[in-house]
């Protein structure tokens, strides 16, 4: 029995099988990011410059504002409102699917959280903040008043935070600490549970699983049964890659690459 285990474990692994995506172009850019939503349209940007583009690299749209400096995060987790954090100068946009700005940008340093890492869209048209000052999590509503508060995290938990990436997904906050793993909290910023995948930059859902891309490999992690695949990429050392419905897109220092799924 154990045997056959470690079998079933092995196939698991390696069921994820790289002949299954096939070259289809390969498109110049300048891009630092890669960003995809659930409607098959494909974020790019660089600098303070987003492009959208249509599932075939196709540009379709783009943003700038040179006021607010390097666009750090786009989270397209809602489509029709897009979330964009410029770090540097605390400062958040949002565009509609038109990539048009909604209202004035929201400033951090304003609502009295200068120290802010980390931004994410939430549920309801509010968003969360990581702020490092303190090690909490802060959940703000439509209207920017503070719904939920975690306190320090750090000595609740009891492990060092350094977080680099986190994204609201069906009611839970996936907040990525390459140091121990993917933590998640519920919709309220109470801590929940460790996934544990470690030195990641960022990651995606698609159903019941978390895909990441780590040294080369394109990786599944099933978050109900806890199986997980690993594909080797022909493409190395990539900045970004994503998975979609149909296609696989492969960011390099100066080229995006897209693969049909057979």
């Amino acid at each position: 029995m154990k045997r056959l285990l470690i079998i079933f474990i092995l196939l698991s692994l390696f069921s994820f099988q790289s002949d299954q995506f096939l070259f289809n172009k390969s498109i110049p850019t300048n891009a630092t990011h890669l960003t995809i939503d659930n409607l098959s349209n494909v974020y790019l940007s660089n600098n303070d410059v987003l492009i959208k583009c249509n599932s075939q690299g196709v540009q379709v749209k783009s943003y700038s504002n040179k006021t607010l400096g390097s666009i750090t995060v786009v989270d397209a987790s809602n489509p029709m409102k897009l979330l964009l954090f410029y770090s540097n100068f605390l400062q958040i946009v949002f565009l509609d699917n038109t990539l048009s700005q909604n209202g004035d940008p929201v400033s951090l340093e304003a609502l009295g959280f200068p120290r802010a890492q980390l931004v994410c869209s939430s549920h309801n048209n509010g968003l969360w903040i990581y702020n490092q000052q303190n090690f909490e999590l802060i959940r703000f509503d439509e209207d920017l008043n503070i719904a939920s508060q975690t306190g320090n995290l750090s000595q609740q938990i009891g492990i060092e935070l350094k977080p680099n990436f986190m994204v609201q997904y069906n009611n839970r906050l996936y907040v990525n600490n390459p140091l121990t793993g993917i933590l998640v909290f519920d919709i309220f910023g109470t801590y929940f549970k460790t996934i544990p995948i470690q030195d990641i930059s960022d990651f995606q859902f698609k159903e019941d699983e978390i895909i990441y891309y780590l040294n080369g490999h394109l990786n599944t992690f099933n978050m109900q049964t806890l199986q997980q695949s690993r594909s080797e990429l022909s493409d190395s050392f990539a900045i970004s890659v994503k998975l979609a419905r149909n296609n696989l897109y492969v960011l390099h220092k100066d080229t995006f690459k897209i693969y049909s799924i057979k």
